[in-house]
This record gives C-alpha cells, structure tokens and sequence, in this order.
C-alpha cells in the first residue's frame, strides 16, 4: 500500500507536468496545479509514514495534509466555473462559496483538528481522532459533478463526469481502505487534466475551423 500511495503522487505531480506543458489558460493550469502538488503532497506523506515513522516529524508533516485539503480544495469551484464559461453572477457565487468553505475549513476543521496515529496494512498515518462530515468535499464533488455534466452536454467530454463519480465511490470505500481515498483523488485529478487540456484541443479546432 505503501508503494501504491507513492505511484499515485507520482501520477498526481504527472498531471501537473501535463498542465504546464499543454494547457493554454494560464489561470486554471495555476488553480489545477496548486491543487495537484497538494494532493500529491497528501499522497507522499501517507506512503512514507512507515518510513519516517511515528513522531513529531511525521505529526508535523501530517498538518501539512490537512492545511491543504483545507485552503486548496474550496479553490476547484473556481475552476469549475470558468472552465464551463458560466457567466458573472455565477462566478460572484463561487468566489462567495469558495470563501465560505475555506473559512469553514479552517474553523470548522483545522482549528479543532486532533491527529493520533492509525495504521492500515503497510501504512503509518496521523489521521483525525473524531470521523468528522467532510463538509467541503462534499459541496466541490458536487460542484465538480455538475461541471462535468455541462461539459459533457457542450463539449461531448465524459472522462469528467467518470472521474468525479469513481472518486465518490473510491471515498466511499476509504472508509474501510484508507488509501482509496488517495487513489480516488489522483483519478479526479487526472479527469480534470483531461478537460483541462480538452478545452485547448477544443480551441485549436475552432480556429481551424
């Protein structure tokens, strides 16, 4: 499990290579690719705990995971939204939305958050003592899945809409195989790659055309 976890950061930090080199909107490569290092990152650490072993390092480096779950998860409703063109109210709504799930993160979550150490097979990670509703996760996934549908409406792009519901039943089943989670994650990452680098093989048509 551990060496899985590291292939998937590893696949995480290859869609953000893949951003940078082919994606055209410079804005959602940044949104995109911040978000991509810090799911990479959450991956990392999960795979090395047993490495780096139980600790203060390990504890302070698990932090880490859920500042950027935190912070950098809400942002993907920013993505959603310009990447299907929605129009200016709907964008003043996600800026709104994505501020409030921030804040929420943060004093809902992080302010309160308690890690102790749990193993799974191989693995060593610090993980919440109290199961808590990802509340901010959930409102993006629907966000996301939304996105995906308009896309595959206007554009005839499905991976999205695939992508975002293989990482609701990955989540689904992280609860009795924590690592899905993980797994689930990297194939969202990996579907909003695509509609990323989608949209400038959509533009490249049109000015052909």
């Amino acid at each position: 499990m551990s060496v899985l976890l590291l292939v998937v950061a590893i696949v995480e930090l290859s869609c953000v290579g893949v951003l940078w080199a082919r994606a055209a909107h410079l804005t959602r490569v940044l949104v995109l690719g911040v978000v991509g290092v810090g799911i990479a990152y959450d991956s990392a650490i999960f795979g090395l705990g047993s490495v780096i072993g139980e600790g203060a390092l390990l504890h302070g480096l698990s932090v880490g995971r859920f500042v950027c779950h935190a912070l950098l998860t809400p942002v993907l409703v920013l993505w959603a939204v310009d990447r299907v063109g929605a129009g200016a109210r709907w964008r003043r709504a996600a800026a709104v939305l994505t501020v409030l799930l921030v804040v929420w993160g943060v004093f809902g979550e992080l302010i309160r958050l308690r890690l102790v150490p749990r193993r799974f097979a191989d693995t060593l990670r610090y993980t919440g003592e109290s199961a808590s509703v990802p509340v901010a996760a959930l409102v993006v996934t629907v966000v996301l899945l939304a996105a995906g549908v308009v896309l595959w409406r206007a554009e005839r792009l499905r991976f999205p809409v695939i992508g975002i519901v293989l990482l609701v039943v990955a989540s689904g089943a992280a609860v009795s195989c924590p690592p899905l989670g993980n797994v689930g994650e990297a194939i969202m990452m990996v579907a909003l790659t695509g509609a990323e680098v989608g949209a400038r093989g959509l533009a490249g048509r049109s000015r052909r055309v």
